[in-house]
């Protein structure tokens, strides 16, 4: 279908850990009057964290992103489990399961810097997002990838270097006092 070729055609190519040029909310503003209702209301509900009771089309790219995020997120839930414990119940019931995030696990928890972990995790997403895009040139799945690797780009710039530091020196802080006391 080529019903967004105009819009998508119109977007700014995002590449990881690049700084994109437009923020989800110009995205969404874009989107509002150039996507129809059924899929505006499907483009609106998506973000990172799926609801394991949302659903959307089978087949589609955010259906296959849903089940694909919940899978990662059962999976790091439960290697961060203590050894022993039942975590079932904090777990998402996962209706479909992917080869490439075992072995991604194996990759980001041989990582010994959090930040250098969490950063795999969203590149292990990144690449995910390209797989479900493969095939889709200016349709709606392509505009519903671009807006997932939008919201993962705006994660990232969220992240303040500065406040980052000042939280580290609170925390340091308190290590100190809790030590002298």
């Amino acid at each position: 279908m080529a019903g967004y070729y105009y819009l998508l055609s119109s977007l700014p190519m995002l590449m990881f850990d690049n700084t994109p040029l437009l923020s989800v909310e110009e995205f969404n503003e874009a989107c509002a009057d150039k996507v129809n209702e059924s899929d505006l209301k499907i483009l609106t509900k998506l973000s990172l964290v799926p609801e394991a009771e949302q659903s959307y089309p089978a087949g589609s790219a955010a259906e296959r992103w849903r089940q694909w995020e919940i899978c990662l997120r059962n999976r790091i839930a439960s290697h961060r489990a203590p050894h022993g414990r039942d975590i079932h119940s904090y777990l998402q019931e996962e209706e479909a399961c992917f080869c490439d995030i075992d072995t991604g696990m194996q990759e980001a928890f041989g990582l010994k810097n959090p930040l250098e972990r969490e950063k795999y995790f969203d590149r292990m997403r990144w690449n995910a997002l390209e797989d479900f895009e493969s095939g889709h040139h200016f349709d709606f799945d392509k505009l519903c990838v671009y807006k997932l690797k939008l919201l993962l780009l705006e994660k990232w710039n969220e992240r303040q270097v500065e406040q980052g530091e000042k939280n580290l020196d609170v925390m340091l802080g308190q290590i100190n006092n809790d030590t002298k006391e």
